[in-house]
C-alpha cells in the first residue's frame, strides 16, 4: 500500500532518450520524489517518429526535443543534448556525431554509434590535422519544458582526448581524459563521472531554476 501511495506522490518526467544508461545517469543524479522515465519506458512513444534535430548548437537541439516530446506526450520533458568538441577538429563532432565522419573522412565506414569504431578515427584525424593540441571539450545543454515554463541549462567540462583506456564504454567516455586527472572517464566510478562531469552541474542548474 505505501508503494502505490509514494508511486501516486511522485512526480514523473520524461528523460528524451530511448538510451537507458543516459535515464540511469539522471536518475542517479536526481533528489527524491521525482522519477525519471525514458522514451522506451513509454508505449505511447513506441510509433512517434524521431524529432529532427536540426539545430547548430546542443541548446538548440536540446530544445527542438524538450518541445517535440511535451507536445506529443503532454508531459514534463527534460532533453539534454551532449557531445565533445575537439580542438584539433574545428570543434567536431559537436552536434554533428552522427554526420562527422562523413565531413571529415567520406567513404569511411565507422559506424558512428559504436564508440569503438568512431573515436579511434577521430583520434587519426587528429593526427593527421598538424594540429598537436589533444584538447576537447564535453558540452552538456538541456531543457526542461512543462505546460507553464521552459528553462535551460548548459556547462562543460575541458580534458584530452586519449587513446582507449577502461572497460566501461558509454559514448567518448574511454577516449576523454579530464584535464587533472589522469584517468579518463571510463575509469572513473559512475559517483566519481557525476562530480566532475557537465551534466550533473547542468541538470542541477534546471532544478535550482524549477
Amino acid at each position: 500500500m505505501n508503494n502505490i501511495k509514494e508511486e501516486k506522490t511522485m512526480r514523473k518526467i520524461v528523460f528524451a532518450s530511448w538510451n537507458p544508461k543516459k535515464a540511469a545517469e539522471i536518475q542517479r543524479m536526481t533528489p527524491e520524489g521525482i522519477k525519471f522515465v525514458c522514451l522506451k519506458d513509454i508505449p505511447e512513444a513506441a510509433d512517434v517518429p524521431q524529432a529532427e534535430e536540426n539545430g547548430t548548437t546542443f541548446k538548440e537541439n536540446a530544445t527542438i526535443k524538450a518541445k517535440y516530446w511535451t507536445e506529443k506526450l503532454n508531459m514534463p520533458v527534460l532533453a539534454e543534448d551532449s557531445g565533445i568538441e575537439i580542438d584539433a577538429l574545428n570543434g567536431y563532432p559537436g552536434v554533428y556525431t552522427k554526420r562527422c565522419i562523413d565531413k571529415l573522412r567520406p567513404g569511411a565506414k565507422a559506424n558512428t554509434d559504436k564508440p569503438d569504431e568512431l573515436y579511434p578515427v577521430l583520434l587519426e584525424l587528429m593526427a593527421e590535422s598538424g594540429n598537436p593540441s589533444t584538447q576537447a571539450k564535453w558540452v552538456s545543454a538541456m531543457a526542461y519544458i512543462d505546460s507553464e515554463k521552459e528553462v535551460f541549462a548548459t556547462e562543460y567540462l575541458l580534458g584530452d582526448m586519449c587513446p582507449c583506456a577502461g572497460e566501461r564504454v558509454f559514448g567518448f567516455d574511454q577516449y576523454f581524459r579530464p584535464t587533472g586527472l589522469n584517468k579518463t572517464l571510463s575509469e572513473l566510478s559512475p559517483e566519481e563521472k557525476d562530480s566532475y562531469g557537465p551534466r550533473k552541474r547542468a541538470f542541477e542548474s534546471i532544478l535550482n531554476q524549477l
